[in-house]
């Protein structure tokens, strides 16, 4: 999965003897935040990181936005229990929030994530298994854009790696 998801310059200096966290963090340190992100994205379990992805973004502004509030809410509630017609239901709110904001691109991981892309009564169609890694990536992307503000992405990015390591060495 990290091939379709990493630059090759991180690929080159991918170690798989070391962690997750410390090929993320060699990353970030060397200004590869993309690469850091996608590391995550790539490797770790992909609904423990969306759910977590999920928390991330109910905590900035604009979360107390109705339409966010009830994708995210269904997302945590998919999550929980998958639900094939709730799981389209995501998709419909994150196609009108929009997939180039963090909750419409993590609406559209998820509908990648599990099932087809077609409606019941058509013949199933399946997205390509890397899809909704890269569109949980993108969401991180988007978050760490919008964490950064004025300062440049890395700064949410490194952010968000801080708080994701910060988790993980409590669990």
């Amino acid at each position: 999965m990290k091939e379709k998801l990493l630059s090759p310059e991180a690929l080159a200096t991918h170690n798989p003897l070391q962690s997750t966290a410390e090929n993320a963090v060699r990353l970030m340190q060397a200004g590869q935040w993309e690469d850091a992100l996608a590391c995550l994205a790539a490797e770790e379990p992909q609904e423990k990181l969306m759910a977590w992805t999920l928390q991330q973004v109910l905590k900035r502004a604009g979360s107390q936005d109705t339409a966010v509030k009830h994708c995210t809410s269904d997302i945590s509630q998919w999550l929980s229990a998958p639900d094939d017609a709730l799981r389209f239901s995501i998709f419909q709110q994150a196609e009108l929030l929009g997939f180039d904001t963090p909750p419409g691109a993590l609406g559209l991981s998820l509908f990648w994530m599990q099932g087809s892309m077609t409606a019941a009564e058509f013949e199933a169609v399946y997205p390509e298994p890397h899809l909704s890694r890269l569109m949980l990536l993108c969401a991180l992307k988007l978050l760490s854009v919008a964490i950064a503000t004025d300062t440049p992405p890395h700064t949410g990015a490194q952010i968000l790696l801080a708080e994701w390591l910060a988790l993980r060495s409590v669990n």
